[in-house]
């Protein structure tokens, strides 16, 4: 019942802030009419929504289980100075599942500076491993030795530097193609266990925005050293949806960005497009 009480209210307020969005496109400091304090800064961003995707894994009794996970999904981004944030992202679910595996992880967060304009590196620390609320595996500081110190260069071709290019529509259509060099301090092996330190993942990432906000995306990474790469590790990643970056937008997307395997490589684990996650979200600006 609760979670039908709280669906019912998290519908009322989308509905709100989407008509918010049409009087005050900025922040929450139009909406309160104050500039005071954080209000009207964008120190604080994000979004809020829903998201939902197929879980699937193999069982402490060797059987294929399978479930849909549906959860509040939230991004905090706090951006201290300049292009340096601290990003957080948050899972609360709505579906309680006993078979829920300890691996499924509620809280990812990363540090460091991102920068998205043309020709400019962006660096810091990422951690996507298994942290959780409750029943952890591992505790957040053994998961934090297994995070990923990361180093990337953006490179943007778009109408406007490359005008003959035929799959710029208009001036919103654009490539943006992101090779990156990330270095794990502590590696685990298949079984989640620590193998070794200073495992490198070399890769790139590229989004195509075909016209205003509607984008597909992929990413193709590559293992130096080929026994550190995991079931779970992709050999690309791929997504599309619609985005907005300003405050008050609604944005869909879809995403899938775990242990895809090429067609000629070994698939491990049972992973398919219903195991991305789609997501429905509105994003604010504080």
């Amino acid at each position: 019942m609760y979670r039908t009480i709280l669906l019912l209210i998290l519908s009322i307020f989308a509905n709100r802030v989407y008509s918010q969005g049409k009087k005050y496109p900025d922040h929450f400091g139009d909406v309160f009419k104050s500039k005071k304090c954080l209000l009207g800064k964008k120190i604080i961003k994000g979004d809020v929504g829903f998201a939902t995707s197929k879980i699937s894994f193999i069982n402490d009794q060797g059987n294929l289980t399978e479930f849909f996970r549906l959860t509040n999904k939230v991004n905090l981004n706090i951006n201290l100075f300049k292009d340096f944030y601290i990003k957080n992202t948050f899972y609360f679910d709505l579906i309680e599942n006993k078979e829920s595996p300890p691996w499924l992880a509620n809280h990812f967060y990363a540090m460091g500076v991102y920068n998205w304009r043309n020709k400019t590196f962006s660096y810091g620390f990422e951690n996507f491993q298994p942290n959780r609320f409750k029943n952890a595996q591992f505790d957040y500081w053994t998961n934090l030795k297994r995070g990923l110190f990361f180093v990337n260069y953006n490179y943007e071709l778009s109408k406007t530097n490359f005008p003959k290019i035929p799959i710029f529509f208009d001036k919103t259509s654009k490539l943006v193609m992101v090779p990156l060099l990330r270095l794990q301090p502590e590696f685990v092996d298949a079984n989640n266990q620590k193998a070794g330190n200073l495992r490198p993942i070399l890769g790139t990432n590229i989004r195509y925005v075909i016209y205003k906000n509607i984008y597909i995306e992929t990413g193709l990474f590559y293992y130096p050293i080929t026994k550190t790469r995991l079931p779970w590790d992709p050999d690309f990643t791929y997504g599309f949806g619609i985005f907005d970056y300003r405050a008050f937008k609604v944005n869909m997307s879809y995403g899938n960005w775990i242990a895809n395997r090429y067609p000629w490589a070994n698939k491990e684990i049972k992973h398919g497009f219903m195991n991305g996650e789609f997501t429905l979200n509105i994003n604010y600006a504080w």
